[in-house]
């Protein structure tokens, strides 16, 4: 029987600023615990969120498995499943190996310094002084598309991240639906205008030879670009936010290997996705509990990666942590698509950060935006203090 074990309202105010209680709570259940609010299974464990999001034949990302009808621009890599989204996903994969290169190292982690020491000696708001344009800054140099730091874009990024939470918030569906419409037509002008070599084009024409829909193409590239206002400026305020509470956190971290193990244990003890849903389509148990066909699970990935069956004291920041298989940018076939690019951002921040030139003090409270599906801060009031 279907039964609420543990009351969870992701947009409680309680909630947004500390989830983890809650998440541990479900945890030591040992069960997936029915939730009426969003009338979906929620599984918190590490083990049945890896299974869960692995498993794409018993639970779908595409909805259409279920029956439902989906326009083509809803569909893009991550609301299709293989074999269907194998090719686009290898291509996109592709493109963004083709752009992480050392001169663009070079050029972040340049941008990192220059960025910080212009906000120098004063009062800032560390975001939207710092990760929110910084995150849009590097998107941009990446995919060669115009900034994407303006007051049109910015506002279509906020209907779309406030969109992710339409299932508790129904009035953000439509505001959200039309800021796709418009950051896919941007999309279409951009590439129209683009030479073949750039990277959007190249994949374009790529996909267009593997006879994959330009209009899927594009809606991935889309789900790409929409990263500057989700995960990456959610990432970067958690370093930000970790290195000004402890100014020693980040010593010592300056070879290559501390700096990726630096950003994996960012990425797995704070999350920026609490959480990803599948459908169900066919009956399948999950500990013990019978999962029918036509349900919805939620795969709490911020709750997996903080679960002590997998991770020793995971409550804390480790950044030593080694091996660390979090699923931050889930598992399987759907891992995000913007992982390689997250990874390479964040190591470069962590770098300029770990080399001691630059110290932050916070200066008031922390807070965090009204969200359910990415958590990230609303402030981080600060002062960026240069030293020679």
């Amino acid at each position: 029987m279907k039964e609420l074990l543990v009351h969870y309202d992701p947009l409680d105010p309680d909630t947004i600023r500390d989830p983890y209680p809650t998440y541990a709570a479900m945890r030591e259940l040992k069960v997936p615990c029915w939730n009426e609010i969003m009338k979906c299974w929620v599984i918190t464990s590490y083990d049945e969120c890896r299974r869960v999001l692995g498993d794409h034949e018993n639970f779908a990302a595409d909805w259409r498995r279920g029956g439902e009808s989906l326009p083509d621009s809803a569909l893009s890599v991550h609301s299709l499943d293989p074999p269907d989204s194998t090719v686009i996903y290898r291509e996109l994969a592709a493109t963004l190996r083709q752009v992480t290169t050392p001169d663009l190292s070079s050029r972040l982690r340049r941008t990192i310094s220059d960025r910080l020491r212009a906000l120098s000696g004063r009062a800032v708001d560390l975001v939207p002084d710092f990760t929110e344009p910084l995150a849009c800054w590097f998107l941009s140099e990446v995919l060669e598309v115009p900034s994407l730091d303006t007051p049109e874009i910015r506002r279509v990024g906020e209907a779309i991240h406030r969109a992710m939470d339409a299932g508790l918030v129904p009035e953000a569906f439509q505001p959200g639906r039309d800021a796709h419409r418009k950051l896919a037509a941007l999309i279409e002008t951009w590439v129209a205008s683009m030479s073949p070599e750039q990277p959007l084009r190249n994949l374009v024409d790529r996909a267009a030879d593997e006879q994959l829909a330009r209009t899927m193409v594009l809606n991935s590239v889309r789900t790409l670009i929409a990263n500057a206002f989700t995960s990456l400026p959610a990432s970067l305020g958690t370093i930000v936010h970790g290195f000004a509470a402890d100014p020693e956190l980040l010593k010592g971290t300056v070879d290559e290997k501390r700096l990726d193990m630096a950003v994996h244990e960012f990425l797995r003890h704070e999350s920026p996705s609490q959480g990803t849903t599948r459908l169900c389509v066919a009956d399948t148990v999950l500990s013990g509990t019978k999962i029918r066909r036509g349900e919805d699970v939620l795969t709490l990935i911020s709750a997996g990666n903080r679960d002590p069956a997998k991770f020793d004291d995971p409550d804390r920041l480790r950044l030593a942590r080694w091996p660390n298989q979090h699923i931050a940018f889930g598992h399987g076939p759907h891992s995000c698509s913007a992982a390689m690019l997250s990874r390479f951002l964040l190591r470069e921040l962590v770098a300029v950060l770990a080399e001691g030139g630059v110290s932050i003090h916070l200066t008031g409270p922390v807070t965090y935006k009204s969200a359910a599906t990415i958590r990230m801060r609303a402030t981080l009031p600060g002062v960026v203090t240069q030293h020679a």
